[in-house]
C-alpha cells in the first residue's frame, strides 16, 4: 500500500510524533515530506510505502505559511519556545509593509542554531542543547510572495501570508523582518496552509489516522497516482513500458519532470533534458 496522507498537525507534537501515530498497524515504510516545528501547526505530508521515494520531490514544492510576527521582543530560537527578551521597540503597519519589500525574491538566510542541519557531522540543535554556539551556514532561499493580511498596533503583531521555496525558515524570516523594522521580532505563531497543490483544508486530523482509513481512502488520503497528478502524464507503449520498468532512458515526453504510464499503470517519474528522458524514480508494478 502506497499512500500520501495529508495531516493537519496541531501545535505541540513533533513531525515524527505524527509519523509514529500514522505508523500504527502499518507494515510498510512510513515517513514525511518536510518537518514542521512543534510550535507550528498545519499541513504535513505523511508518506507510506513507495510514496516515501518521492519525498525529495514533494519537499521541493513551494510552501504557503500563515505567519504571525511578534514585534518588540526577540527570541533565542526566533520562535515562542526560546527565551524571550523585550526590546522596548515598536513599529507601525506602514513600516512593516516597507520592510517586507526586502524579503521577496531570492534572499539569504542563516540557518538557525536550533535546526537539524549538520555542522561537523552533528545536528546544530544538539550543539545548542549543550550550550555550544557554532557558526551556522548561510543559504540562498526563495520567497515567491509575502503580504501582510493583518496588523494589531496594540499587540504589536502582524499576520503575514508567505509563499516560500524549499529550505526557507519561516521563523528566521520573522526574525529578519523584526530586525528590519528596528523593533525586533520573532515568529509567535506559524501554520502551514499549503504544499504545492496540497491544501490543509483537505487534510485529516491525527485522530483519524488508521490502517482502515488508508485502505478506504477519503479526505486527505491519496494514492501514489493521485498525489502525482501535479506532474504531466506521459503514456508509453508496452514495449517502452518494459524499458521504463527497468530504468532505461526514454525518447519523447514533455520537458522537465513527468510521470510515465504504461498499459498497466504508473511506472515512474522521469526528467527530460536535451531530448532524452532519464528516470528519477522507478516504481514496482505494485505501487
Amino acid at each position: 500500500m502506497s499512500r500520501v496522507v495529508l495531516v493537519d498537525k496541531p501545535v505541540g507534537p513533533t513531525s515524527f510524533d505524527m509519523v509514529r501515530r500514522a505508523r500504527r498497524g502499518v507494515r510498510e515504510r512510513v515517513g514525511h515530506a518536510g518537518t514542521l516545528d512543534p510550535f507550528a501547526s498545519g499541513l504535513l505530508l505523511v508518506l507510506m510505502g513507495q510514496a516515501t521515494r518521492i519525498s525529495n520531490l514533494l519537499m521541493a514544492l513551494p510552501k504557503e505559511y500563515d505567519l504571525t510576527v511578534q514585534f518588540g521582543a526577540v527570541s533565542t530560537t526566533a520562535d515562542p519556545t526560546g527565551a524571550i527578551t523585550p526590546t522596548g521597540g515598536c513599529t507601525t503597519a506602514a513600516e512593516v509593509v516597507v520592510a517586507l519589500d526586502d524579503f521577496r525574491g531570492r534572499i539569504k538566510q542563516r540557518v538557525p542554531l536550533t535546526s537539524a542541519v549538520k555542522v561537523d557531522g552533528e545536528p546544530l540543535y544538539k550543539k545548542a542543547h549543550r550550550g555550544e554556539f557554532a557558526e551556522t551556514p548561510e543559504r540562498e532561499v526563495m520567497v515567491y510572495d509575502l503580504t501582510m493580511i493583518d496588523f494589531d498596533v496594540e499587540a504589536q503583531t502582524a499576520r503575514l501570508l508567505a509563499l516560500t521555496g524549499s529550505g526557507t525558515y519561516a521563523r528566521v524570516l520573522a526574525e529578519s523582518i523584526g530586525r528590519a523594522t528596528g523593533a525586533g521580532g520573532y515568529a509567535s505563531a506559524l501554520r502551514r496552509t499549503r504544499v504545492g497543490p496540497f491544501c490543509v483544508d483537505k487534510a485529516s486530523s491525527p485522530e483519524d489516522l488508521s490502517p482502515e482509513r488508508y485502505s478506504e481512502g477519503g479526505l486527505g488520503v491519496l494514492s501514489l497516482e493521485e498525489a502525482l497528478q501535479f506532474l504531466p502524464r506521459h503514456e508509453v507503449s508496452a514495449e517502452e513500458a518494459c524499458l521504463a520498468a527497468n530504468g532505461n532512458q526514454l525518447r519523447g515526453g514533455p520537458e522537465g519532470r513527468f510521470c510515465v504510464y504504461g498499459p498497466d499503470g504508473l511506472l515512474g517519474i522521469y526528467e527530460q533534458k536535451d531530448d532524452t528522458a532519464k528516470p528519477l524514480v522507478v516504481f514496482p508494478r505494485t505501487a
